[in-house]
């Protein structure tokens, strides 16, 4: 009887394929921790995506409920990296977002978004923002101020891609300064996320972008005057005036005697009768309103009477024509 078919491995044979089983063994391995690896550094970026996303919902429905100016601007920043902003509600909130890059553990490769709010309960008061809660970020002096995402590399690598871009109401992309602050009509948020900077996978940018509904521009104020001698009447005109909204104005005319504007309100607007005479903002002078208004001077009242015009918008912001600082407008009285 022969043995040869049971001669099995030599040593050599078997030392050849238990390294080649570990040269797959460890590719396979290899291979597998790199996938493995990818997915995770992608589920992070996702994650880190999704907490910017949620931050930037938030900035949105708090831009839609921007302020109503009153009195006092209710944008009181708004750079490339920073936004102060009023909103509506719940009691006339300030808020702030910014991106921080300096205080560790935030860098350029680990940009922070902060938020930062401060209640303010009375409805038409100046605006509390205190030049130490402008600097820095957060800053100090803010009721609530918190991280809302992290991981933002829109300044990375000596690279300057804006966090906030404006649209002002010329329709273009413009660069507000505190003078034009109510032409802005539109922002758009982009934060870029990377949690593996300089390598796969590569950045996510989340973008969201807001029409600004309340925010409103004050109106144009002008007119033009018409005299008829025989009734010694002037037809005034404010048909000139405008708004940048295209909203309905509403005009208020005086002569002789003008409210101060520090005294105008247009969220008060009613005329009171005292005796003979209306009264408007303080003023004597107040002789009716309308977009046109026919008045019929007294016999005494002759030669040039100066002539004023309020004109306020739905938004109760207001322009004057003819009255302090202004020149006077006079308007000569048929005799």
């Amino acid at each position: 009887m022969s043995h040869d078919g049971e001669r099995g491995f030599t040593l050599v044979e078997l030392l050849i394929s238990v390294t080649l089983s570990f040269i797959v063994l460890g590719a396979t391995l290899t291979t597998f921790n790199n996938l493995y690896r990818s997915a995770h550094d992608n589920d992070a970026r996702l994650d880190s995506a999704a907490v910017a996303r949620r931050a930037l919902d938030v900035q949105a429905r708090q831009l839609r409920n921007l302020a109503k100016r009153v009195s006092s601007p209710v944008i009181d920043t708004a750079t490339s990296t920073d936004i102060i902003f009023q909103t509506a509600e719940p009691t006339r909130t300030w808020v702030r977002y910014c991106l921080d890059t300096t205080t560790a553990p935030a860098s350029s490769e680990r940009g922070r978004l902060w938020t930062a709010e401060l209640s303010v309960p009375l409805a038409a008061t100046p605006s509390p923002v205190a030049q130490s809660m402008r600097t820095g970020c957060p800053g100090t002096g803010w009721t609530t101020k918190r991280i809302v995402a992290d991981d933002v590399t829109n300044l990375r690598a000596g690279l300057a891609r804006p966090l906030f871009e404006y649209t002002c109401a010329s329709g273009m992309e413009c660069a507000p300064s505190a003078a034009t602050y109510d032409q802005v009509v539109a922002i758009t948020a982009r934060t870029i996320v990377d949690t593996t900077p300089g390598v796969d996978p590569r950045e996510m940018e989340v973008v969201s972008a807001v029409n600004l509904r309340n925010q409103n521009q004050a109106p144009v104020a002008n007119f033009a005057a018409s005299a008829s001698s025989a009734t010694r009447t002037v037809v005034l005109n404010a048909a000139g005036s405008s708004d940048a909204e295209g909203r309905t104005l509403s005009y208020f005319w005086f002569k002789g005697l003008m409210p101060l504007a520090a005294a105008v309100d247009c969220a008060r607007s009613d005329a009171t009768r005292v005796l003979a005479i209306s009264t408007l903002w303080g003023s004597i002078g107040f002789i009716g309103e309308g977009i046109t208004l026919s008045h019929q001077f007294g016999a005494l009242e002759f030669g040039s009477r100066n002539i004023g015009l309020v004109v306020c918008d739905p938004g109760d912001r207001y322009d004057t024509a003819g009255m302090a600082p202004e020149s006077a407008i006079p308007v000569q009285i048929p005799s």
